[in-house]
C-alpha cells in the first residue's frame, strides 16, 4: 500500500464529516480564520494518518468500508477495498487468495446495492483482524 494513496483515502472520511457537521450547524460561510485552522487541522491530521502502523491502518480502512457502505457511498467503499486488496501479501498465498475473494464479493455486493451483505463481511474480517492484534 502507498502511504500517500491510504492517507488520500483515510482523509476523505474526516473530510465529509467536517462538511456534514458544518453544513448542519450553519449555512455562512467560514471565517478566513476557519479556514486556516482547517488547513492547519487537515495537515495534522494527515500527518497523523502516516504515522499508524500497519495493523492500525487497516484496522482503520475496515472502519471507513464499513461506515461507507452503512451511508450508501459506493465509490468510497470501493475505494477502501481497493487499498485492503492492494496491501495483501501474496507471500501467504493461501489467506492473501481468501481475502482477495471475500473483498471481491464485498465490491460485487456494492455494485448490486447490497450493503448489508458487505458489512456483514466487512465486520466479520474488522472483528477477526481487532481479535488476532488484540486492537
Amino acid at each position: 500500500m502507498q502511504n500517500s494513496s491510504i492517507v488520500s483515502v483515510l482523509a476523505q472520511e474526516v473530510d465529509a464529516e467536517v462538511v456534514e457537521s458544518v453544513s448542519e450547524e450553519t449555512h455562512l460561510p467560514k471565517p478566513s480564520s476557519q479556514v486556516q485552522y482547517s488547513t492547519a487541522a487537515k495537515a495534522y491530521r494527515n500527518e497523523q494518518f502516516l504515522n499508524l502502523t500497519p495493523v492500525q491502518v487497516i484496522d482503520k480502512l475496515y472502519s471507513l468500508a464499513i461506515n461507507a457502505c452503512k451511508k450508501h457511498d459506493a465509490v468510497l467503499a470501493r475505494k477502501v477495498i481497493n487499498e485492503l486488496i492492494a496491501g495483501l501479501n501474496y507471500d501467504y498465498k493461501d489467506i492473501s487468495v481468501g481475502l482477495f475473494r471475500l473483498y471481491q464479493y464485498c465490491k460485487h455486493c456494492i455494485r448490486q446495492d447490497k450493503m448489508d451483505d458487505a458489512i456483514v463481511v466487512l465486520e466479520e474480517l474488522r472483528a477477526t483482524w481487532a481479535q488476532a492484534f488484540k486492537l
